[in-house]
């Protein structure tokens, strides 16, 4: 409103600055007519007075009337302008003055405003000279004249006349001439500035209290009369702002209904963040708290997320696109999986510089237990298999291996030429037995529990250095009372593939496993020296070796990560972070 009224100000402003300059540029105009013309009624006067002195000097002097003199200069004394006059004869002595004190002194002794230069110039032309100084506000006239007693040299009439006056009547007309001027002028601005107020200030503050009612839960004003264009622009605005609450309306409704967390970052950071209902449900915090503190969402997503949480913000709002991120949330004492959409568009082509960050955030806990069931199944099913393998395979095979060294022995006793053969039967059947009880052992190893874990890791580098030939280290510290015997055997088997990776595909000289633990955290790292492994964070793992690490994972609630080793020879680091604070 204040706006409007500063533009009415403004054009009534223009309007009487621009009056303002005309009635200067009048009293500019009136005064120079006013002072040229008095200066042309001077100059005249000058010039015939000085004319008739000149004459009558030149005739009073040669036959000594003084007193015809002093009569003739006392005439042109009359002239209330005229401030000074003297007759000088040819020796440069004031004969006559209108002053008489100043008879019988030189010219040059008296204050006239005279100069050297025109009165030379005067007595060499024997013409009449004059010079106006408005500084002074002086107008002298110099006429010379010839003294036959003084050797015929030229004689002087001075006349000085004053200008002052003249000048400040002039200038007293022209202000005069124009006071009607400026009352006109302020007249018309007043008139100017009724008009604004009626016609346009009060019609456009009520289009933008129109404007400022625009709101979901607000009564939209009617659009203002008039016949005009501000009328249309009213009508306008409240067919807008009829269809922006009809739009919001549906939006709420949508946005209150659904189960999944829905949020709108907008790119000033001064700007509040819009979050449904749900997030409240979800994160059991107060929406509100967003408009004091925008990051409070944040100190309760688990510290090993935050980063991937804080790195898509950071993408999203570096350039337009989508990111997908699954993060864990502390909620009332227990862990809540969230699978994080968001993406961010410029609000508008004039901001494209600025872009504003949305996503949806879906509640992924119970589908996270269900990979969990399903992969404690998939690994009961390799026990099974693998206690199966054991306890009928590799006993037939040992079962078969003895037959075989027993019909060998007594072929070799008949000398029966196919003995040989027999031992060799007997020979690899007991290497095929010594493989199915490591495949045995592999699937279902023998008591993985928190207490036998170093166990099983040291039997997995045995297993590792006579398969491949490699060197491999185990650390292991005691996870007794702190890993369940479920999540002990997810562990080895995590570790169990990512070492067998590295030495099947990486082609690795060395292995080192080291498993550690605090209060809060069990972190797992497997490192080898073989080629560089590092998959881009978020993309979708190809292989069945990486898809079941990465659901063995996720049912720990651990993050897995490969990274290349800062070492000149290369390799790659595993490490699986598994938090153990909100057990």
């Amino acid at each position: 409103m204040k706006r409007f009224f500063s533009l009415q100000f403004r054009v009534s402003a223009i309007v009487m600055i621009f009056g303002l300059l005309m009635i200067i540029l009048n009293i500019s105009r009136q005064y120079h007519h006013d002072v040229n013309g008095r200066f042309q009624e001077m100059r005249l006067q000058a010039y015939e007075e000085g004319t008739r002195l000149s004459s009558f000097a030149q005739h009073f002097l040669r036959r000594h009337l003084s007193q015809s003199a002093d009569l003739a200069i006392s005439y042109a004394s009359v002239n209330p302008d005229l401030r000074l006059g003297v007759i000088s004869d040819g020796n440069d002595i004031i004969c006559n003055a209108t002053r008489k004190q100043w008879r019988g002194l030189s010219v040059w002794d008296c204050p006239l405003s005279i100069s050297l230069n025109l009165v030379r110039k005067a007595q060499e032309s024997s013409e009449g000279m004059m010079n106006e100084d408005l500084v002074t506000g002086r107008l002298t006239a110099v006429f010379p004249f010839i003294d036959v007693s003084a050797a015929s040299r030229k004689g002087l009439v001075v006349l000085e006349y004053d200008l002052n006056w003249f000048i400040a009547a002039a200038v007293n007309h022209a202000m005069h001439e124009s006071m009607a001027q400026a009352f006109v002028l302020f007249g018309c601005c007043l008139l100017l500035w009724a008009l604004l107020q009626w016609l346009i200030t009060e019609r456009v503050v009520a289009i933008v209290e129109q404007v400022r009612r625009i709101g979901p839960h607000e009564v939209v004003p009617e659009s203002i009369g008039g016949g005009d264009e501000l009328e249309t622009i009213s009508k306008s605005i409240a067919d807008a702002a009829h269809r922006l609450q009809e739009s919001e309306w549906r939006f709420s409704q949508i946005a209150s209904n659904m189960r999944d967390i829905f949020w709108v970052a907008p790119p000033d950071s001064m700007e509040h963040v819009y979050v449904n209902k749900a997030y409240e449900e979800v994160f059991g915090l107060p929406a509100a708290a967003l408009t004091v503190r925008r990051w409070d969402w944040l100190r309760t997503l688990l510290r090993q997320d935050r980063e991937a949480a804080l790195k898509m913000l950071r993408a999203l709002r570096s350039a337009p696109g989508e990111e997908e991120i699954e993060i864990r949330v502390h909620i009332g004492g227990r862990i809540e999986w969230l699978r994080c959409r968001g993406f961010s568009t410029a609000r508008t082509p004039n901001e494209a510089g600025m872009l504003q960050v949305a996503g949806m955030a879906s509640v992924i806990t119970a589908e996270k237990e269900m990979e969990k069931m399903q992969v404690e199944a998939a690994e009961n099913e390799r026990r099974r298999i693998g206690q199966d393998l054991h306890d009928d395979v590799c006993q037939r095979l040992a079962a078969a291996q003895l037959k075989s060294g027993v019909l060998g022995g007594s072929l070799k006793r008949e000398g029966h030429p196919q003995a040989m053969l027999a031992v060799d039967v007997a020979r690899e059947l007991a290497e095929a037995s010594d493989l199915a009880r490591s495949f045995a052992r592999g699937l279902a190893p023998v008591a993985v529990g928190p207490q036998e874990l170093p166990d099983a890791l040291d039997d997995l580098r045995k297993f590792l250095e006579r398969a491949f030939g490699i060197s491999c280290r185990v650390a292991c510290e005691d996870f007794s009372g702190v890993l369940k015997t479920e999540e002990a055997a997810m562990i080895f088997r995590i570790a169990q593939e990512l070492a067998t990776n590295a030495a099947k595909h990486g082609r690795a000289t060395w292995i080192a496993i080291s498993l550690i633990h605090d209060q809060s955290l069990l972190r797992l790292e497997v490192a080898n020296d073989g080629v560089t492994f590092h998959p881009a964070p978020g993309t979708k793992a190809k292989g069945m070796g990486l898809f079941m690490l990465r659901q063995r994972a996720d049912a720990l609630g651990a993050v897995l990560s490969f990274q290349p080793r800062d070492v000149a020879g290369g390799g790659t680091l595993a490490v699986c972070e598994m938090p153990l604070a909100w057990r």
